[in-house]
């Protein structure tokens, strides 16, 4: 139902979206999670990803049968960056197929949601004055 993979570095989201092709998907909806430039007026040199590798998978699993149960999801594939991500680089790319639009972007708003509050990977905004752990929910 779900691929997973972390990734040290930045990410391009191909191979999250080859994970999930198939001739039964009228839809794929592939989200990619950029990082910007400034947060509330600081400027950002990039952030820095960590992550429990066993919790990530488990957690991910559990978020897609659960948002499988609400919405008509083929197949999810999700992967995410570890270690420096810079500004305009991919840190999180996550691909859904359904055999219509409306079921992947919806999937997809409930997943990267229920991403940021469960899953445990933490994120460090380095900015040019410092830097500031977010953690999960950021």
């Amino acid at each position: 139902m779900i691929q997973v993979q972390l990734t040290e570095g930045p990410i391009s989201g191909d191979w999250a979206q080859s994970q999930v092709a198939g001739q039964d998907a009228g839809c794929t909806v592939l989200f990619l999670g950029t990082v910007r430039n400034q947060t509330s007026g600081k400027e950002v040199t990039h952030l820095e990803y960590e992550a429990f590798p066993a919790m990530v998978e488990s957690e991910l699993k559990k978020i897609a049968a659960e948002v499988a149960e609400r919405h008509k999801v083929l197949r999810f594939a999700l992967e995410h960056s570890v270690g420096k991500v810079p500004v305009e680089g991919c840190s999180v790319a996550l691909a859904i197929a359904s055999a219509h639009r409306s079921a992947g972007f919806a999937a997809s708003i409930e997943f990267m949601d229920a991403l940021k509050e469960r899953v445990p990977i933490w994120k460090k905004e380095c900015y040019l004055d410092g830097s500031s752990w977010l953690g999960k929910g950021s």
